[in-house]
């Protein structure tokens, strides 16, 4: 009776052993190095010269991803939020972001060649969408200095270009977000 006793007090004690290990080997966030923190990342370089995984992502892989955004957006899975003032955003407000008027520019073909103004209403497509700005906390296991990135939000970027062409920089459209306490009230 003893021996059957033993064997269970020594196969209870085996697998306390075994959960403490595994769980004390698993990974560990570590202590927050910072509630957020905001960068912008290319995902269709325009520098020809680099090699292609430099702020790049394959075509087939870079439309995935920006359509799984688009997608999530559109069909309300998560919450949207306004850029400028973090409120949320319906599904009406985020069809009109996808949808924008552009002033243009042009010269008439013919004599005297004057300049004229033209409003054109541009779609969104998905290979306008170049970078994505990412709102993240960060993590620091100071054990193997690991560092672990929590995603928050997502912010899509689309290209903006003046009349003559050069660009002017990148449009925000939306936030999309992960965590239920984004917005994060600036402190």
């Amino acid at each position: 009776m003893n021996v059957i006793i033993m064997k269970k007090t020594l196969f209870a004690l085996l697998a306390g052993i075994s959960i403490l290990i595994i769980t004390s080997c698993g990974p560990k966030k570590g202590e927050l190095l910072t509630e957020r923190i905001q960068y912008d990342v290319t995902i269709k370089t325009p520098e020809v010269d680099l090699e292609w995984w430099i702020q790049n992502l394959e075509g087939p892989k870079r439309e995935k991803l920006v359509q799984a955004i688009i997608n999530s957006a559109n069909a309300g899975k998560l919450k949207i939020y306004d850029v400028m003032t973090n409120k949320p955003m319906t599904a009406a407000e985020l069809k009109e972001r996808s949808t924008r008027n552009e002033l243009l520019t042009l010269q008439r073909p013919y004599s005297p060649y004057e300049n004229y103004d033209t409003i054109v209403k541009k779609e969104l497509q998905l290979s306008d969408i170049t970078r994505l700005r990412f709102l993240e906390e960060w993590y620091l296991n100071q054990d193997n200095g690991r560092i672990t990135k929590k995603v928050i939000a997502i912010c899509p970027l689309v290209e903006s270009y003046t009349e003559t062409g050069e660009l002017r920089g990148f449009n925000p459209l939306f936030w999309l977000s992960f965590e239920k306490k984004f917005p994060l009230e600036a402190k």
